[in-house]
Formats: C-alpha cells, sequence, structure tokens
C-alpha cells in the first residue's frame, strides 16, 4: 500500500493548486461558518486549505519536512480560526470537506492507474480518513485553547473596562466610546450603580439580577469588587424606581444607589454615591438603600472623622455619665426632638409627667451647656444623635466580625 500511496499523493501534489481552488469553492459554497463576509478572507482561507491538504498528501508519502508529525498546519488553523470566532463546528467540517476532495482527486488518478491494487486502494481510503480524523482533533485542541485564552481576555478586558468606568475614566471621550462599543451601552444614557454587599455565606447579595432585568429588556452587567457587588444597569427608557422594584425580591443583604447617572461619564460619582447609601443602613439588614432617603446619615458617613468631633462635642458629657443616667437622658432627647419640643407629647411617649420630661431636659441643658431650644440647636443635636447611631452601628459590626470599618468613606 505504501507504494500506491505514494504514487498518489505525489501526483495529488503535482495539482494542488487546483485541488485548493476546489476546496475553497466547497467550503465557500457549502459551509455556512465561512459565508459571513469579512469573517476569513478569501487569500486567508485559500492559504489554509492549501497547507492543510499539503500535510495531508505529505503525511501519506511519508515526506513530512523535518520528519514532524505534520500536524502543524491543523494546529495553527484551530488558532487561526478561533480568533476569527468561527464556529468550531464548521472548522471541522470544512476539514472533511477537505478529505472527500482529496479522495475525489485519489479515485481520479486511481482510474488511469495500471498497477491498481483494489484493495491496497480500500486499505488507502482507511488511511486517509484516518490522517484526516487526527488532524481534526488537532485542530479541535488548538481551536479549544485559543478559545479559553481569548474568553479569559475577553472577561479581563471586560473587567477593566467596568473598573475604569467606576474610577470616572469614562470623562474621557475615547474611553466612553471603547465601553459603548465593546459593553454595548450608550455614551448618553442614564445608568443606575447598584452596590450589594455579599451575603452571610460569601455568596452574592443578589439572586441572579441580570436575568432578572434581561426579562424586562434591561441591559446590564454585574462585578465582584472585594466585598461587594457592582451592577450597572442601563435604564433606557425605564425609571429608577421600577428598576429598583424589579431588583428588590433578589437582593438578600445591604445594598445602596445613588441618584441615575446622566451618561458614562457620571458612573464614578454613581458608584461613590451608592457606596455611601449602603453604610447608612445598619449592619445584618437587608434591603436597598436610596441616597436621597438617607442624606443626613450619608453626610455623616461620608465624613466619619467630623461624626466624631460632633458627638464629642455636642453631647460628650452626656455620654460620660453613668450609663443608666446617659441611655434615660439620650431617649428623652430623641423623643423630644421627634415630637417637635411639646413636653406633653413627649411624656405621653415615655409614659411620664410632664415635668419628669422638664427636669430632664434642664439636666441636658445643663450638662450641655446650651439651650435645646432653637431652629440650630434642635439641627445640631439631631446630627449628634443620628451620628451617635450611625457609630454604634458601626461598633456592632466590627464586634460581628464583618471586617468593614466604620470610616471607610
Amino acid at each position: 500500500m505504501a507504494d500506491l500511496a505514494q504514487r498518489l499523493a505525489r501526483g495529488l501534489l503535482e495539482r494542488l493548486d487546483a485541488l485548493t481552488d476546489e476546496l475553497v469553492s466547497d467550503i465557500r459554497g457549502e459551509n455556512g461558518g465561512y459565508q459571513e463576509q469579512g469573517r476569513v478572507s478569501s487569500a486567508d482561507l485559500w492559504g489554509s486549505c492549501r497547507d492543510n491538504m499539503e500535510r495531508v498528501m505529505q503525511i501519506l508519502e511519508g515526506s513530512v519536512p523535518g520528519g514532524g508529525d505534520g500536524h502543524d498546519a491543523a494546529r495553527f488553523t484551530g488558532t487561526r480560526r478561533a480568533e476569527q470566532r468561527v464556529p468550531l463546528d464548521a472548522l471541522l467540517r470544512s476539514y472533511r470537506f477537505g478529505g472527500r476532495v482529496i479522495w475525489r482527486g485519489m479515485a481520479e488518478l486511481a482510474r488511469h492507474d495500471e498497477e491498481l491494487d483494489r484493495e491496497q486502494l480500500l486499505d488507502l481510503a482507511t488511511r486517509l480518513w484516518t490522517v484526516v480524523d487526527e488532524m481534526s482533533l488537532e485542530v479541535s485542541k488548538a481551536y479549544r485553547r485559543t478559545e479559553e485564552r481569548l474568553h479569559q481576555l475577553d472577561a479581563e478586558r471586560r473587567h477593566a473596562l467596568i473598573e475604569g468606568l467606576l474610577g470616572g475614566r469614562a470623562r474621557e471621550a475615547a474611553f466612553a466610546e471603547q465601553v459603548a462599543t465593546e459593553l454595548g451601552f450608550e455614551a448618553d444614557g442614564d445608568y443606575l450603580v447598584l452596590v450589594i454587599e455579599l451575603a452571610a455565606d460569601g455568596t452574592s447579595g443578589i439572586a441572579t439580577p441580570e436575568d432578572a432585568l434581561a426579562v424586562h429588556g434591561l441591559r446590564s452587567v454585574w462585578q465582584r469588587r472585594g466585598q461587594t457587588t457592582v451592577g450597572l444597569i442601563a435604564l433606557g427608557q425605564r425609571d429608577a424606581a421600577g428598576v429598583l422594584n424589579i431588583l428588590k425580591p433578589g437582593v438578600r443583604a445591604r445594598a445602596g444607589v445613588g441618584p441615575a447617572a446622566r451618561g458614562l461619564a457620571e458612573i464614578g460619582v454613581a458608584h461613590d454615591f451608592a457606596l455611601v447609601a449602603l453604610r447608612t443602613l445598619p449592619a445584618g439588614e437587608v434591603g436597598i438603600a436610596e441616597l436621597d432617603e438617607h442624606l443626613p446619615e450619608a453626610l455623616l458617613t461620608r465624613s466619619p472623622e467630623l461624626a466624631d468631633r460632633l458627638i464629642d462635642a455636642v453631647l460628650g458629657p452626656v455620654l460620660r455619665l453613668p450609663t443608666a443616667e446617659r441611655d434615660v437622658l439620650l431617649e428623652t432627647l430623641t423623643v423630644w426632638l421627634d415630637v417637635n419640643g411639646s413636653m406633653a407629647a413627649a411624656a405621653s411617649r415615655l409614659y411620664c409627667h410632664r415635668n419628669t420630661v422638664l427636669n430632664r431636659m434642664r439636666r441636658l441643658e445643663r450638662l450641655l451647656g446650651r439651650t435645646v431650644a432653637g431652629r440650630r440647636n434642635y439641627m445640631t443635636l439631631s446630627f449628634a444623635l443620628l451620628a451617635l447611631g450611625l457609630r454604634d452601628v458601626g461598633d456592632r459590626s466590627a464586634q460581628r466580625g464583618s471586617g468593614e470599618s466604620r470610616h471607610l468613606a
């Protein structure tokens, strides 16, 4: 069989260019994966078909240059077609077409071969298709290796683009255009940025948000960042409240969201606002905090050092009292502010006599060294109590081992 294989392979090598034309025609006409314009150029396809058929015939003839395995062309083709996003099944089909073209050429030559042994021809057919199968296996391996590498690169590139967005790089026109092209976002569209803590078990704090939004025709991307998951949601024609209502049932941890970003350039600011909004929620609470509904807490959270100074400067003398006395006075002050300074209303809520409230408030004024009446004093005391509540939440969170500092801004 060796002599027959060598004779036929040598004869086909002399007709290699014509066989290549035939194979290219078959692929272009019958293989849909190669019909998309621009995916594989004519010159690229022709050169690849020629190289691979030449290797098949060299393997059959036993004349592979350098004594190699002859699969170099297949590996190169597999890598190249993966980079061009040609479907793998279309690529493998082209190798079957190549085997068919070679077999037709061999059959034509065999018809005029006086030394032909029919049994040898059948053995040669088996050998030919074994070689084609081996090359198909090599091309498939190379394709999958390259595909895996490209997927990794795509994921890293996507990650880098999102990180750039969150860092405010979209203020650069070129970067915003790149994001719009690669992530499918409109540069001047409206976007929500949602920041969600991981759940207690370390998993995502929101269940399948991308799928939940896609059902409603909303595009979004989600990325893990440290102990949070960040979602960028293109609002399109939807309002923010409607989109949040879609997401709320799947939330399993603390989450924060700021006002909608007007264009990609504002996403960095929207992300900062979402982080601040998240930190206004008590530790362990489940839900989405909207920044505009927690602005006083947000101001204090954004400047924790000033919040600490506010607590110490305004409430310090009360906080240094024994615990029981301190708690009674702080509760009385909180209730009194809640009822707009009404002694009667405060007494009713505290289940005590009006004079008792009056005496406690006078004691507070002596300790604090200031009157509690007046708009400015109301505001100062209210902010100090709010800051104290946020600090207590932060302290309890730290005790639970959350790992989140209350001084994060």
